[in-house]
């Protein structure tokens, strides 16, 4: 299993890093182009969540990465106080969205499956991709 684990500053200016080091990951983790693309641009934006929106006492975020052969999943980890998904990253019409409030609804379509646990300790974000083409190779 591959695996890593990164900590940044809760600052705008650390997600470009961050999304960094989620690609040079799937890229070790043998992600084609389009998937490394998609894994990139989804753990992006729960970064910038965390960096904007955690409010952290500690001033961080984490990332985390694991890759099992069959899937690639990346967690970004805040330790903030947490936010209500309701109604988040739903799809709307142009005129009922302002020009933010995309990030949730882009996790949730280039990700195979997005999940959120939120608690006293922060929330934590679960980005997963299948690839499906090494489970084929390994049966």
């Amino acid at each position: 299993m591959i695996q890593f684990e990164a900590d940044f500053q809760s600052a705008p200016s650390a997600v470009s890093d961050a999304r960094r080091a989620v690609r040079a990951f799937a890229t070790r983790a043998g992600l084609d182009l389009w998937e490394t693309s998609d894994v990139v641009l989804a753990a992006g934006e729960a970064c910038n969540n965390a960096a904007e929106h955690s409010q952290s006492s500690d001033g961080q975020f984490t990332i985390r990465g694991f890759d099992d052969g069959m899937a690639l999943a990346i967690e970004i980890i805040d330790y903030g106080s947490g936010f209500d998904l309701a109604g988040k990253g739903l799809v709307m019409e142009p005129e009922e969205r302002g020009v933010r409030g995309l990030g949730i609804f882009l996790m949730r379509c280039l990700m195979d499956e997005v999940s959120y646990t939120t608690d006293r300790d922060g929330t934590t974000v679960r980005l997963v991709k299948f690839l499906p083409r090494r489970a084929s190779v390994a049966s």
